[in-house]
């Protein structure tokens, strides 16, 4: 009997499905081509395949998402502070947003306020020894599920380069210079680093997570972590893999660009941990073969959005289960 682990994220993809529905479509088709098999689905992702993912988990922790599309990020920060005192840990999930706002909206929103002008470095500098003091006296975990690696400032930054990757010709100088200044010394108390950027929180990968939420957290007393790496503990990835005999991994698209901010590559390293073969099931691909072997993939199933992702699997099964 063989054991399938299916997991990955549809967001986006064609057919039009949510994660888990469209995991199950392929459950279904690799069960029709291997009957005797056992399969696992299991959603790992960014985004609302993030809120699929931990659905089960609200026991362990408070989880609290920040959309993409989303030009405030206040929404946010009013969750944590209605949860702070509730959960152990509170975890803020976000990536590269379209119209960052710095993490503005989210410290007003936890801090109950509405006039911080991130402008003026002494007033940010007293929201954020305020927001520190109340995540410390309620002694929580405090985390941002970084579903972006870029910073907040910087070059390469979520204010110099869109989600696109294109750069963003007009930047505010004054205000980059004012949350340089800001988050200089934070969280207060921490030990400085004489060089490199680990230095400044609002420089961190990550930091820009959410608009800014992650350069907030990490202000704060918080943490950032990739979300692919908190996915792969909290769902115990390494642990589902034991006994597997085949991974499929679902992504809409299997391009360079969309991929560095992919959660793929946590289950391609959990599958090769334990030396699995992983299949990818995906609308479009244009990676090259060299790629396919970087990203830990063994073979690449495009339905070009005209082949049902149940044919899919029922195809796949056929090939690699026999």
């Amino acid at each position: 009997m063989s054991r399938v682990v299916i997991a990955g994220r549809w967001d986006g993809g064609i057919p039009a499905s949510p994660t888990g529905d469209a995991l199950a479509a392929i459950a279904r088709g690799v069960l029709t081509g291997a009957p005797s098999s056992t399969v696992v689905t299991l959603p790992v992702g960014t985004g609302p395949t993030f809120d699929e993912a931990v659905a089960a988990l609200h026991s362990q922790a408070s989880f609290v998402r920040v959309p993409t599309d989303a030009s405030s990020s206040r929404e946010a920060g009013v969750c944590v502070a209605e949860t702070l005192g509730m959960q152990r840990t509170v975890i803020v999930e976000g990536g590269h947003n379209a119209s960052p706002d710095c993490g503005i909206g989210f410290l007003e929103g936890l801090l109950g306020d509405s006039c911080i002008d991130p402008r003026r470095p002494e007033v940010l500098a007293d929201a954020l020894t305020r927001a520190q003091g109340l995540v410390a006296d309620a002694g929580v975990d405090l985390v941002c599920a970084a579903s972006t690696a870029r910073p907040l400032l910087g070059l390469d930054s979520v204010l110099a380069v869109a989600p696109d990757l294109e750069p963003l010709e007009n930047q505010d100088i004054a205000l980059t210079a004012a949350l340089t200044q800001a988050f200089a010394h934070r969280p207060l108390g921490r030990r400085q680093l004489l060089e490199g950027q680990d230095v400044h929180p609002a420089r961190l990968r990550g930091s820009g997570a959410g608009g800014g939420v992650g350069a907030v957290v990490a202000a704060i007393g918080g943490r950032i972590v990739s979300t692919g790496d908190l996915l792969s503990q909290l769902l115990d990835l390494d642990d589902i893999m034991e006994g597997c005999d085949l991974v499929i991994v679902a992504e809409p698209e299997l391009s360079s660009p969309l991929l560095a901010e992919s959660t793929l590559d946590r289950v391609t390293s959990a599958a090769a941990a334990h030396a699995l073969p992983v299949v990818a099931i995906t609308r479009r691909s244009s990676i090259s073969h060299f790629e396919k072997a970087e990203w830990g993939l063994h073979g690449v199933f495009e339905t070009e959005g005209s082949v049902m992702l149940e044919d899919a699997g029922r195809r796949i099964a056929r090939t690699w289960l026999r």
